[in-house]
């Protein structure tokens, strides 16, 4: 991820967090959304299983090493992998609720309907999408501000 977003990106790694979260997202939308097919299944299952590794080894360890001082790199590493391992449990509580609830029995049989908890999935996507969008952003409107301070400061 870091030589990727250094090479490509110029170390702009909010843009390649964007760019993979949409990967993220389409090929998530593809799966849930999408007739049943065998080949179409597994490559949006490939294209979202590299788009979320590279998202938790990119934005887990990388971005968090990038804003930290070195002094702190490891209590930011601590801190980052806490946060996602309670985000991990309350999404299996929330997906479990679902799952349950959307649960049928049929002569003995159990049956799951998807089609609630499918829209689930896509919002936590597309809400991670939009918060990256905004930080983006964000930083388009400041970074001008503090090229120009400096600039400012090293003519003086």
């Amino acid at each position: 991820s870091g030589v990727v977003s250094d090479k490509l990106f110029k170390g702009n790694r909010v843009l390649m967090a964007m760019l993979l979260s949409l990967l993220n997202l389409v090929a998530l939308g593809v799966f849930l959304l999408t007739p049943n097919s065998l080949v179409v299944d597994v490559i949006s299952m490939v294209v979202f299983g590299i788009s979320i590794g590279a998202l938790i080894c990119f934005l887990g360890g990388l971005m968090a090493v990038d804003i930290t001082p070195n002094e702190a790199t490891g209590m930011a590493i601590g801190v980052i992998g806490i946060a996602s391992y309670i985000g991990a449990g309350v999404q299996d509580v929330i997906s479990g609720w679902l799952i349950e609830s959307q649960k049928t029995l049929v002569h003995g049989v159990k049956h799951y309907d998807f089609s609630h908890f499918r829209y689930f999935w896509l919002a936590a996507a597309a809400t991670s999408l939009a918060l990256l969008v905004v930080i983006f952003v964000l930083r388009l409107v400041q970074r001008p501000v503090v090229e120009f301070g400096e600039q400012q400061l090293s003519n003086s």
